[in-house]
């Protein structure tokens, strides 16, 4: 691929600790020069993710309920706290080389995700930075989190969708008691497939670093890499 070329893989519903040593494996082929940016485009079916300063505290129900609802809670490097997945969310990984501009990193991708939710009808939602996420006047739209190793971020941003609401009251979201999460659909937003927004995300995030984009099959992961 030329320079300033960005991949996207949509890789379906897929497990979050696949999904997390894909990310990890991708990285250190970025930075070997053995693959080109890739961004990951996933749905993971429930799960909460604790952050390196997430506190089992901020998951509010019990093993017992997590497990009738088949809520798995996994750990992660990223930064911040406790973050929900699950079917409905487009959760995005780009593994691209930003060295230490590590905001405008998360600006880039909530900039993007703003354009997703433009498009489909969704008015009056703003990227912050404190706290950190895409926002509504009614709640949180999309959290963000990611880690950084070998100056390649991995992690990225979940966009609530049309979540099962349900699923909102597992957890203190990012350790904010005084905010709610919410879906795109409760606040305007036209229900859209997971796999169609994250197309629209992943061309949002190339323009917003000037890069061309080119779609790639998730079947080339299975041979290697795709070659940069």
């Amino acid at each position: 691929m030329a320079p300033g070329s960005l991949r996207a893989i949509w890789l379906g519903r897929r497990a979050f600790e696949p999904a997390l040593a894909l990310q990890l494996a991708l990285r250190d082929a970025v930075a070997d020069g053995r693959t080109a940016p890739t961004i990951l485009l996933v749905e993971h079916p429930a799960t909460l993710t604790l952050g390196r300063r997430g506190q089992r505290g901020d998951v509010l129900w019990s093993p017992e309920q997590l497990a009738a609802a088949g809520v798995e809670v996994c750990e992660t490097p990223r930064g911040g706290q406790v973050t929900l997945h699950a079917p409905g969310q487009l959760v995005a990984y780009p593994i691209v080389r930003i060295g230490f501009e590590v905001r405008r990193h998360v600006t880039r991708m909530g900039n993007a995700a703003l354009e997703l939710l433009a498009s489909i009808g969704v008015e009056g939602a703003r990227f912050g930075v404190d706290p950190l996420g895409v926002w509504h006047a009614r709640g949180k739209l999309a959290s963000i989190g990611v880690h950084v190793g070998r100056g390649i971020t991995v992690q990225g941003i979940a966009i609530n969708l049309a979540v099962d609401p349900r699923l909102f009251g597992a957890l203190v979201s990012c350790g904010s008691r005084t905010s709610s999460l919410v879906n795109a659909v409760d606040v305007g937003g036209a229900p859209i497939s997971v796999d169609v927004a994250g197309e629209r995300f992943a061309r949002a995030f190339a323009a917003q670093g000037g890069e061309t984009l080119e779609f790639v099959d998730a079947a080339a992961l299975e041979t290697g890499w795709p070659a940069p």
